[in-house]
């Protein structure tokens, strides 16, 4: 698979598994500089928190220190509704986000991209977004205002929400495949 970034050079090779969620279980690099000579490991995963979203940390090795001692980790700023890692043409470990910004038609190919790379604990929020996203959208196609637009999702997502044993990722998914 190959695909290239709107707007940069960079293209997605694979998209790494949503399963890189704790130092633990973190991709890990083992060979990358530091500085101008010295070598260490590097280890990446994304960080879910369901208040924020999902955010990229990053820490390495210190090779100055005797024993794999771990530095202090770096993280990015959280994507609201999903992330996930891919390797770029370099083999370099990069990240995408969905936020709110995001237009339905944008956000139904960021999920058809990156999806399988989201954590199974950012998989909810990220499928609710896309499919309010889709309804707003095709409220605005068929003419209605987008403040009236933005009410009537407000409102069927509510309602959906408020039916007892009512799943809405599962309500979602149902919508999804009958619009395809």
């Amino acid at each position: 698979m190959s695909y290239t970034i709107k707007g940069t050079d960079c293209q997605v090779i694979e998209v790494l598994p949503g399963q890189h969620v704790s130092p633990e279980t973190a991709y890990v690099v083992e060979d990358y500089p530091y500085g101008f000579r010295l070598r260490c490991k590097m280890r990446y995963w994304l960080d879910c928190n369901p208040k924020h979203g999902v955010r990229l940390v990053s820490q390495t090795t210190n090779p100055k220190r005797t024993g794999e001692v771990w530095n202090k980790p770096k993280a990015s700023t959280y994507a609201r509704f999903g992330g996930a890692m891919f390797l770029d043409q370099e083999g370099h470990v990069k990240w995408s986000g969905l936020s709110e910004y995001s237009d339905g038609a944008e956000c139904a190919e960021w999920r058809a991209l990156f999806g399988a790379g989201v954590p199974d604990r950012a998989r909810g929020a990220m499928d609710r977004w896309c499919d309010a996203k889709a309804r707003y959208q095709a409220k605005l196609d068929a003419g209605t205002d987008w403040r009236v637009a933005g009410r009537e999702v407000a409102v069927e997502i509510a309602r959906e929400a408020s039916q007892p044993g009512k799943d809405p990722v599962e309500a979602a998914a149902i919508r999804a495949a009958k619009a395809a």
